[in-house]
């Protein structure tokens, strides 16, 4: 994907022939995002289209953009994963930990239970570390 294969610099928007002034690099990346947002209409989201419809204008947030909509979902879903494995992360090292006491103490049957607390610890770690989405970073 070297170079541009329109060299009259025709178009507009974010079109994978953007002008002769693009870099290689810039033109790569808006190729990519035009492609991931063009496959967002064939994939279906585990969050489905009308919940995350209702959430965005109930913060009056109101776009007719399918694609939006579902990159809002695949968003979220990547954000509620994110906390699931750190919690079950959390409750793994809290199960891990040895008991001071005795060792009749110990627990016999090693299923994990997931508590508040290990759910508590990992929305308080991921409030302070930076989001990473799509390949881009920002701080919430």
């Amino acid at each position: 994907m070297m170079g541009s294969n329109n060299p009259g610099g025709a178009g507009g928007g974010m079109a994978p022939g953007m002008g002769v002034g693009s870099s290689d690099g810039r033109h790569d990346d808006e190729a990519v995002l035009t492609e991931f947002l063009s496959s967002l209409m064939d994939y279906n989201p585990t969050i489905p289209d009308e919940l995350v419809e209702h959430y965005l204008g109930r913060s009056g947030f109101h776009c007719p953009d399918l694609r939006l909509t579902r990159l809002v979902a695949v968003a979220t879903q990547k954000f509620i994963s994110d906390i699931a494995s750190d919690s079950l992360q959390h409750c793994k090292a809290r199960v891990a930990a040895p008991i001071k006491d005795n060792k009749s103490k110990q627990p016999k049957d090693r299923r994990l239970v997931l508590t508040m607390d290990d759910l508590s610890k990992a929305l308080r770690e991921n409030n302070t570390r930076p989001v990473t989405f799509l390949g881009v970073e920002s701080l919430h």
